[in-house]
């Protein structure tokens, strides 16, 4: 199985860590990329990403992630928006997380579809998504779609790894939600 991170620049990476550590120590095979091919993420460090944007196709992926960040200009990006499509077509997993879900909202992706995101609110974001389909939980599921506020980034690690099957079974998953709270001391 293959999962992508969609990155770029600004993009948190603390939102997305706790995720790339449990996929990385699963069999998943994790691949990223970028519309450039260095970005350079919240914290100031620069990624070089695996694969140019261009050369993804969906069908060799189970699941595309997008950490939150700030959207613009990425959010009208075509290419990036395309992409988006092309997963929702094929009914791939797309997990989006804080100002990660706006990119599925541009690419009208969302739809009529129940969703989380800590970015509505945002006056120059806000066209984009549809009130009445937001949803209060902090994760939200919703067909091919998870979608999370942007401090929930454990429950979101956990979302994509249940739809991943990354986890033996539940005692497997709640000790790993155990392990990143530091609740395991013993």
């Amino acid at each position: 199985m293959k999962a992508l991170f969609f990155l770029y620049d600004g993009y948190v990476d603390w939102e997305i860590s706790p995720l790339t550590y449990m996929l990385n120590v699963s069999d998943i095979e994790v691949h990223t990329i970028g519309i450039s091919e260095v970005v350079t993420h919240a914290g100031n460090f620069k990624v070089k990403v695996d694969r140019n944007i261009e050369a993804v196709d969906p069908a060799d992926y189970e699941m595309i992630i997008i950490p939150g960040g700030e959207p613009s200009p990425f959010d009208k990006d075509e290419r990036l928006l395309n992409l988006l499509k092309g997963f929702d077509e094929q009914g791939k997993g797309i997990a989006a997380i804080c100002g990660g879900p706006t990119f599925l909202a541009a690419a009208d992706v969302l739809r009529e579809r129940k969703y989380s995101t800590s970015i509505d609110d945002n006056p120059e974001y806000a066209h984009y998504f549809n009130e009445k389909y937001m949803s209060e939980a902090d994760v939200t599921v919703c067909e091919n779609l998870i979608t999370a506020e942007g401090n929930a980034y454990i429950e979101f690690a956990i979302a994509v790894g249940k739809e991943l099957n990354i986890f033996e079974d539940r005692e497997d998953e709640l000790e790993t939600v155990l392990f990143f709270k530091n609740q395991l001391r013993g």
